[in-house]
């Protein structure tokens, strides 16, 4: 099974997983992708292409078009970080029923109108 723990080498203290891939351990840091891959939640909660959006970082004040974020979907929900210097910008929750989305890390967001 995918990021299943099983025992660590003995003695190590460390947990091992079965798909070294998937799984944050030490020297293999939790994988990312792009802003793209929030792309369609993202449409479906705005109605809107914020992939072309460039977004200002609160943290670093950095302006990047949003499709350069750095994104992680392995928890319970998508976090997005700067590029420039791994802030968070924005968390999106999805539930059967609800939207949660905390844009704190964003000063601003500027999105072009559609002609």
């Amino acid at each position: 099974m995918t990021g299943r723990h099983s025992s660590g080498t003995p003695g190590s203290g460390e947990p091992r997983f079965d798909d070294s891939d998937i799984a944050a351990t030490v020297g293999n840091p939790i994988p990312h992708l792009d802003g793209n891959a929030v792309a369609g939640m993202m449409g479906e909660l705005f109605r809107i292409d914020i992939i072309a959006a460039i977004g200002r970082c609160r943290h670093c004040g950095a302006e990047h078009a949003f499709g350069e974020a750095v994104v992680y979907t392995d928890a319970p929900g998508i976090v997005v970080r700067c590029s420039s210097c791994q802030g968070v910008l924005l968390r999106l929750v999805e539930t059967p029923t609800q939207y949660w989305l905390d844009v704190s890390g964003l000063s601003h967001l500027q999105i072009d109108r559609e002609p």
